[in-house]
Order: structure tokens, then C-alpha cells, then sequence
């Protein structure tokens, strides 16, 4: 059975619907003591953890099949005035959660966020990470959104590459070595 971490779980209900699907072993982490408490009253059934999905400092390292987020990183970067020219603090931001993320998946972990930000944003920020692939699949008739998959150890498609990597080219710049 799949492990299971869904980041920035807030009020969502994903993980529920997760369960009733037959993915029992699901752990929700949230930055909001708050919300983690309300969830765990809720479904005690799942595991809740308040923890800084930055740092992961609560979870173990290769602990996790799965880490999902759904519009969590776009929370996170809110306060960033133009998309095409992230700060400084953004990629510090994007590069924490996915040195986090890669730290407690299993060697064969996958990594998927659900987003409305397009793929010219949201693949180079994700390539931040290396030796991991991005593909994206789109959904939505009038109002799209994304699915962006990772997995570790692959290469990203070329034509993804190509397609949504040098669009954004600030996305790109580094900041420090990642692991």
C-alpha cells in the first residue's frame, strides 16, 4: 500500500476522498496547528502532523511513496510581484519544500502538485530540483489546471524541456547547489 504525504493540507478534502478511494495509509501535514487539530478530530483515521513543509522537520527521511500538494506552493508565493521574476526568498522557498520533498520520498518516490499556474512557471521551478523528470497533464475545459508529476532518477522529456524550460529563464538562476 502506497505511503501517502499530502503538504499544505489545510481544510482540503483530497486526502478524504483519497481514503474512500482505498488509499488508507495518508498522512496530512499543515503548517496550522488549527486546521492539523480540526482534521484529526475529523478523521482520526489518517495522521496529522503540524509541521513547516520547508523544513519537514516531523517526518522521517524515506518515509513516503507519495508527497502531494495541491496549490500549496502558490501559497507560498503570494507575495512575489510578477511571476516571470521570482525574488531571491521564492527560489529559496521552492528549493526548501523540494529538498524536503526528495528527502522523504523513497528512492522511488513520486512527487505530484496540483496547480493552476502554467507550465512555463511552474516546470523550470520544479527542474530546480535535479535528476528528477516533470511531466504535466492538463485538465479543464474553460478553466484549466495542471497536474505536474516528478519522478526521481529519470530525465524530463525533452520536448517538456524545450516546451516550458526556457520561457521563464529567472525561474532558472541559481541560488545554491541543491542535493
Amino acid at each position: 500500500m502506497f505511503r501517502i504525504l499530502h503538504i499544505g493540507c489545510g481544510s482540503s478534502q483530497m486526502s478524504m476522498q483519497l481514503y474512500e478511494m482505498g488509499y488508507k495509509n495518508i498522512t496530512n501535514v499543515d503548517y496550522s496547528k488549527v486546521l492539523v487539530d480540526a482534521g484529526r478530530n475529523n478523521h482520526p483515521y489518517m495522521e496529522w502532523i503540524c509541521d513547516d513543509i520547508r523544513y519537514l522537520a516531523n517526518i522521517p527521511s524515506g518515509s513516503f511513496d507519495v508527497v502531494l500538494e495541491k496549490a500549496t506552493l502558490e501559497a507560498l508565493l503570494v507575495t512575489e510581484k510578477s511571476p516571470w521574476s521570482p525574488s531571491d526568498s521564492a527560489l529559496e522557498t521552492v528549493d526548501s519544500v523540494l529538498k524536503s520533498i526528495a528527502r522523504v520520498l523513497t528512492n522511488k518516490g513520486i512527487f505530484i502538485s496540483i496547480s493552476f499556474t502554467q507550465p512555463h512557471f511552474r516546470v523550470p521551478a520544479l527542474l530546480r530540483l535535479p535528476q528528477w523528470s516533470v511531466s504535466v497533464e492538463e485538465f479543464g475545459e474553460f478553466f484549466h489546471y495542471f497536474v505536474y508529476i516528478m519522478h526521481r532518477g529519470k530525465e524530463t522529456a525533452k520536448e517538456v524541456r524545450e516546451r516550458f524550460g526556457s520561457i521563464a529563464p529567472e525561474w532558472s538562476r541559481s541560488l545554491t547547489a541543491m542535493d
